[in-house]
């Protein structure tokens, strides 16, 4: 842990447990606090018709400076069951009631020659699927005990490295008879390894030791030593209603593009899961530490923790801690049992790894 983390880690916990610092901590801005959350864009369309492919956030940021209150600006006709539901052909009506803007909505109908009313299909999304590519690409995060008991790839009878699938493939572990997800290593972290998806094998046969398997639905180069797990389809809504984070904070552990740096709409993976509360649609804002500052007079310089006289001497001479700032703020899209996934929705500067975040209250 570098020097500069330990302050952080205080800071962090003081402002958790003050609410009024959190929010201070969170935004710099008087719009994004709850008193006045809808701060609607200049260019916003008084009127627009959904076509197919927009995306609730798409139609968000058409109108609001901060997409993720999209909730609080559409209020839809009471007698749909489902406000958050979206359809192409509706058209969307902005409108002020008590000051406040609002959308409204008109529903598309189209009648069938047969004078039957036509089934609208689905409805819109929250995000495209190209914002959620790498997402969808399954990932998870398992610690070292999670892994040591699974079963694995050995490879094909040639011995390579390598499997193109055009070969029955041997398995190593306790498996059924059944399809099975194969996982390659992208990264080891402390929470444990991060595994991608990369294609399905169906065992075929079960010798007890050594079982035989089919590869298919292959989406990258499978290895020997890949891990196989209970085939579980990415569980991610439709519609993902933007909450208020969980009363915890932490640390971004990895991301899922391999890059040290971050922005808008990449994916992370943030080291709190289910059981610290966290659940989909939960937003938090990573937290930059403020710098401490030697006062002295005129004399103003920066406390540069890695050079011994200024980490020493910082205890007697006049110091300033500069406020914490928020630089991102993510959305929570899929959740484990202590880790979970979140997609960066605003980036003020670049997001790192290792960076600490907080709950933002909308």
């Amino acid at each position: 842990m570098t020097k500069w983390q330990l302050p952080a880690i205080a800071l962090i916990g003081f402002l958790l447990g003050t609410p009024q610092h959190v929010a201070v901590a969170q935004s710099t801005t008087a719009e994004q606090t709850k008193g006045d959350v809808l701060s609607l864009r200049e260019d916003a369309p008084q009127e627009y018709v959904v076509k197919k492919g927009d995306t609730l956030w798409d139609i968000s940021e058409l109108y609001l400076n901060d997409p993720w209150y999209w909730p609080e600006l559409w209020r839809i006709n009471e007698d749909v069951k489902n406000p958050h539901l979206i359809y192409p052909g509706d058209r969307l009506l902005l409108i002020w009631v008590d000051g406040k803007p609002q959308l409204t909505r008109k529903e598309y109908r189209a009648l069938l020659p047969q004078g039957e009313i036509k089934d609208k299909g689905e409805p819109i999304p929250t995000f495209s699927r190209e914002m959620l590519a790498p997402l969808l690409t399954e990932h998870r995060l398992l610690s070292g005990n999670k892994l040591s008991g699974l079963p694995q790839i050995l490879g094909d009878n040639r011995g390579a490295p390598r499997v193109n699938g055009m070969l029955p493939v041997f398995i190593k572990g306790a498996v059924e008879k059944t399809t099975y997800s194969v996982f390659t290593p992208v990264e080891r972290i402390d929470q444990g390894e991060l595994l991608r998806y990369v294609g399905d094998v169906d065992v075929t046969y079960n010798g007890g030791d050594i079982a035989e398997g089919e590869l298919s639905r292959i989406q990258r180069e499978i290895r020997r030593g890949d891990y196989l797990l209970e085939a579980k389809p990415l569980n991610l809504p439709a519609v993902i209603t933007p909450t208020s984070g969980a009363n915890t904070d932490g640390q971004v552990i990895a991301s899922l593009n391999s890059r040290k740096e971050q922005g808008k709409y990449d994916v992370v993976v943030l080291n709190k899961g289910a059981q610290h509360g966290v659940a989909v649609g939960q937003m938090y804002q990573a937290i930059r530490p403020g710098s401490t500052i030697f006062v002295e007079g005129e004399e103003i310089s920066l406390v540069n923790y890695y050079k011994p006289a200024d980490d020493l001497s910082r205890f007697w001479r006049n110091t300033v801690q500069l406020p914490a700032s928020a630089t991102a703020e993510m959305m929570v899209l899929e959740v484990q049992d202590e880790t979970s996934f979140a997609i960066v929705l605003r980036s003020r500067e670049w997001l790192s790894v290792g960076d600490y975040y907080i709950p933002k209250q909308l």
